[in-house]
């Protein structure tokens, strides 16, 4: 039997009847049979997305910006890193390499990714990632290095 309460703002809470379970009473010594309760706290006030929709959603309705954030998210390897040149974006997706040059320049001012070179890009990983999490860390660590190179 699960009961669910639930006060708008709040994250909600599931009260469940595990069963019962025996129990030395402390201060008598006596066993005692008592009813087992668990509350678990539900994440009711966070939104899920699963992000390769949304962004096919947007894409669809979006306009060509949005296009070229796509094809990134797409093309990414598995150290976070988009291997492209503004004319072979142009060549794949139709989009004018001035509107790319823009999308670029906007992607690396939010901090969504750090140009390496010509051609060679990594996305933060703070802000998308596939793969776990000690990857993760490791390009992360990757992606800070760049700033410190840059400062010496």
């Amino acid at each position: 039997m699960t009961n669910y309460k639930r006060k708008k703002g709040v994250t909600r809470k599931a009260t469940k009847v595990v069963g019962t379970k025996k129990y030395i009473n402390s201060e008598t010594g006596e066993i005692e049979e008592m009813e087992v309760i668990s509350i678990e706290e539900r994440d009711a006030n966070f939104h899920k997305i699963w992000l390769g929709h949304i962004v096919e959603s947007l894409d669809l309705i979006g306009n060509k910006k949005l296009k070229v954030l796509t094809f990134i998210m797409d093309n990414l390897n598995s150290e976070n890193m988009f291997l492209m040149t503004y004319k072979e974006i142009e060549q794949k997706t139709g989009i004018s390499q001035p509107t790319i040059a823009e999308t670029m320049k906007a992607l690396q001012e939010s901090d969504f990714l750090k140009k390496i070179r010509a051609g060679t890009y990594q996305v933060n990983p703070d802000k998308i990632f596939k793969g776990g999490k000690n990857s993760r860390l490791n390009v992360l660590m990757q992606y800070n290095e760049i700033d410190r190179k840059e400062d010496k």
